[in-house]
């Protein structure tokens, strides 16, 4: 009877650990989106400045910090992460993607407010709100 007592312990045990990793890669998991949704809108914001050399270094570090998160949700949770590789990647009607629409403003190739790239951010701004709420279901 002990011994059996000692392996419900171990398993009950063994539960509260699972369930604790669980919720904690699930908040590291909703930190990194909210993260990525802060990101999208520095770059959303850095595109309607004016051209100088610092705008461009910076939407460069947010283009990349875009892509390392990318990776980090990936490993917490690959279903989501697909579908933020998905966002990040796909298109438009127009074939319009974020990393050529960043490389468009990074190039000055007229992407800034005012253009049909400011209705692209919010579009995609949109989408990815529907991302966080999937984490919720």
């Amino acid at each position: 009877m002990a011994a059996f007592t000692a392996f419900l312990a171990y398993r009950l045990q063994r539960a509260l650990v699972e369930s604790r990793q669980q919720l904690l890669k699930g908040d590291h998991l909703f930190k990194n989106i909210q993260s990525l949704i802060i990101i999208f809108a520095n770059i959303h914001a850095t595109a309607k400045q004016d051209w100088s050399p610092d705008r461009t270094a910076k939407l460069r570090s947010l283009s990349e910090e875009v892509r390392y998160i990318e990776t980090v949700i990936k490993s917490l949770n690959p279903d989501i992460g697909t579908k933020v590789e998905e966002w990040l990647s796909s298109t438009d009607r127009h074939g319009d993607s974020i990393p050529k629409v960043v490389d468009c403003i990074l190039g000055g190739a007229g992407a800034i407010i005012g253009d049909k790239y400011d209705n692209f951010l919010y579009s995609k701004a949109s989408e990815l709100r529907e991302i966080l709420d999937e984490i919720f279901k």
